[in-house]
Order: structure tokens, then sequence, then C-alpha cells
């Protein structure tokens, strides 16, 4: 502890001196040293952006994607495999997926713990990494709904609006809960969330980025004539979920108050309630590249899952089932928000190359309920030959397996047999900056 105090110290001079330095238009921005020892432990320090750049770190980020959130109870193993990594690992940083509740902990009104946040930065910039970090608004799970009292947004929003105001059921219902993220009411909150925790890290070299939500897909009942505890998302509105998003990603780009150097992630895959167009996906794409963000998120599918063809073109008669074995080279998953991408659909413009991509692999993706009765199970290499040589993705999230058993696969999808050993030997991400 002593060592990381004074290692925070010595970063915290050489950050106060870059500070300085940006004031000054003609001085250039002083470089920190590339390690720091103290007798024989020494910490390398990444490089950080130049000035009025965005970071630009790509490589693989592993995910500590735990149900409910990352939270210092898990911190203690987590923190063993982060001091396991090493440089040149191909490893650029490590992601951590945190519930909002999380962070915001008020009752009366916002008030943010950044603990969590700190701990794991502590812990990657002591071995040369960076921190990514994603925020969810959302939760699935069984018998969960608005009338059950389940809470996906902080106490204080729920005391001031009341719970059927602020928060939304997935369906079918009792399936989970989620942020009404059409109202303007949750999204200024959770804007105000972020550019809080932008004040404390945007300038810290080792802060990378962070993801807006979990993903683009939201499937909320929205049946009943009037807001109540029991039909919460009478309200729903499609427009306000365009006009909320793009107020989000505004309020996250703010010049006073907003991420100036780190990464914002839109993670896209389904648009809500069946709201997938290309013209839909066309608008969020030239949204992200307005405000110099990044795409991509869960749903990260093997070659013969992906249409090199006319989009959505065969039907997916077993999509989403998780009670019966699939012939899963039968499974096909098309993706609007993939097929515009890359401009498969007529009319589209190819985005690969004009706007940042880091695609998510969760753990469903090799060896999940969607992939169980494949043979063999999908591997992160088996996913990377449309992420990384199709796509073209810069960044790679992928969710850590910490064990096999079951239905998360075996020794290929483990990370110390199979996830870690592959990525020390995949070479490069895309490398090639689409905002500089």
């Amino acid at each position: 502890m002593a060592l990381r105090g004074l290692i925070a110290f010595v970063l915290g001079i050489v950050l106060f001196g870059s500070s300085v330095a940006l004031a000054q238009s003609t001085t250039k921005r002083p470089q920190p040293p590339s390690q720091i020892c103290i007798g024989s432990k020494c910490a390398t320090t990444p490089e950080p952006s130049a000035a009025g750049a965005l970071k630009f770190h790509p490589g693989v980020y592993p995910y500590f994607n735990y149900s409910g959130g990352t939270g210092m109870s898990r911190f203690g193993k987590d923190q063993t495999l982060i001091a396991t990594l090493k440089p040149g690992d191909n490893v650029e940083g490590i992601a951590i997926a945190l519930l909002w509740t999380g962070i915001d902990k008020g009752t009366t009104g916002p008030s943010y713990d950044w603990s969590v946040i700190d701990a794991y930065l502590n812990a990657v910039k002591a071995v040369g990494k960076r921190l990514w970090v994603r925020v969810q608004e959302a939760e699935l799970a069984s018998n969960a709904s608005v009338a059950s009292g389940r809470r996906i947004v902080p106490a204080w929003l729920i005391s001031k609006y009341g719970i059927e105001n602020v928060q939304a059921n997935y369906a079918p219902v009792p399936r989970g809960v989620a942020a009404k993220r059409y109202s303007p009411v949750v999204t200024q909150a959770y804007i105000d969330m972020f550019q809080a925790m932008a004040a404390r890290y945007d300038s810290d070299p080792s802060f990378e980025g962070v993801t807006i939500f979990e993903e683009t897909a939201y499937q909320i009942d929205n049946s009943g004539t009037s807001v109540t505890v029991n039909t919460p998302g009478a309200d729903y509105s499609e427009k306000a979920m365009f006009d909320n998003l793009y107020a989000l990603m505004a309020g996250l780009r703010d010049s006073a108050k907003g991420f100036k150097t780190s990464n914002v992630q839109v993670a896209t895959n389904y648009l809500f309630r069946a709201s997938d167009s290309a013209a839909n996906w066309t608008d969020v794409y030239n949204h992200i590249l307005k405000y110099r963000m990044m795409a991509g998120g869960p749903d990260s599918w093997i070659p013969s899952w992906t249409f090199p063809y006319l989009p959505l073109a065969e039907p997916q008669p077993q999509r989403g089932s998780n009670t019966v074995a699939l012939l899963n080279p039968l499974f096909k998953r098309g993706l609007y928000a993939d097929e515009v991408m890359r401009g498969w659909v007529k009319g589209s413009t190819d985005w690969r190359g004009k706007i940042l991509f880091g695609p998510d692999v969760e753990a469903t993706d090799f060896g999940g309920y969607i992939t169980r009765s494949m043979n063999p199970l999908p591997t992160l290499a088996d996913i990377w030959e449309i992420r990384g040589k199709v796509d073209r993705a810069h960044y790679f999230f992928f969710d850590i397996s910490w064990e096999y058993s079951g239905n998360y696969g075996g020794t290929a999808q483990h990370w110390s047999t199979g996830q870690y050993p592959w990525v020390k030997t995949m070479g490069k991400t895309n490398t090639t900056n689409p905002y500089q």
C-alpha cells in the first residue's frame, strides 16, 4: 500500500505538470517516465494522449463481468489475476462492469462512491495496464419487476419520483428491470453521474474509457393505459428513446463537463423494442461519428453465424431458447447493427475505419446457453475471425472465464488454459485511429 501511495504521489506531480503545459499552447506536453521504481519494485506508466486527442490504446481488454456488477467483494481475486499480467502480452487493460446503484448510493440526492473504480485503477496501474468501466442501468433476473421492489436506479430517484416513474419492466414480466432511458429525468441523473466520473478520471492516462450501458437492446413491457407499479412502461416512447440516447451522448462529450480525452462506447446490438432498421442504425452511427465515440457491444458470432450477403435473409427460428438443445450450426443471428456498420445493407455506408469499434464477447458466446450444443465450442480465436478480420476491431473485450464446467466450456475457453495463452499470440488489433 505504501508503494502504491508513493507511485500515486509521483504520478500526481507528473499530471500536474501536464495540466500546466496544456494551458500554454506553445509548450509541448511533458511525458511521464516509462517506469517509476522504488527499490527493486517498478511500475510502468502508460503513455498519455497527445494534447486535445482521445486516448487510443487499442488491444484486448478482458472483462470482470459479474452478475450484479463488480464490487469490492470480488476485488481480491481479481487483483490476483491482474498482478499476473505481463508487458507485451497484448492485454492493454482490464474492463469492469458496475451497476449504476453501485456508484450512486445517495438516498436524498446523488452521492457517488468511487472506491471500486479507484481500487481497480490502482491495480492496473501497478502492472502498466489501463482501465475501462461499463455502467449498467438494467438487470435481467427471474422474478424481478418494479412491483416486486427490485431496484436498478439510485434510491434518491425512486424517493423523489416514485419507482414506477423511473424504472420499467423487461418483457416478459417478471424478467428484470431497467431504468427508463426514455425519461429526461432519468437521463439527466445518468449524465450527471458520468460527468462526475469525467471530472475525477478523465485526466488520468490509465483511465481508457467508459461504456454507457450494457447494450442498446431494450425489450420493455409497455402494456397498460397508465403508469402504475404493475404497468410502469405504459409511457414508453420510441422517439423519446432516441432523443434521450442522443442527449446522453451529448452530455458525455459536453465541452465543459464531459469526457474530453477518454473514450465513450455505445454498446450496440439490437435497438429497443424492434426499432432495428438501416435508417435508425445509420442515424446512431452518425451520432457516434459526431461525438467521436466507439461502437460495439455484446453478441459476437462465429463465421457460420454471419451473413456475407443480403441482411437478415434467413429466419431465426431457434433464437433465444435456453431450454432446448439446439442444432447450433443452423442457428443464424444477423444483426442490423453489424450489417449496417459493414455496409452490407443496400444503400448503407461501410463504417469500418470511420469510427472506433470494440466488440464484447460474453460468456454465452463460448459455452453458455447459446453455444452449449456446439461441438466443438467456439473459442476467442473463432470469434476473432469475424470481429478482427472482417470487422477490424480496435478494442476487443471478452468476459474472463474463471473456470470451466458445464455450460461455460473447457480448457479452450478457460482464462489460464485458453483465453490468456491465445491473447498472447493473436497479434495486434486494428491500430489505425479513425479520429486522428
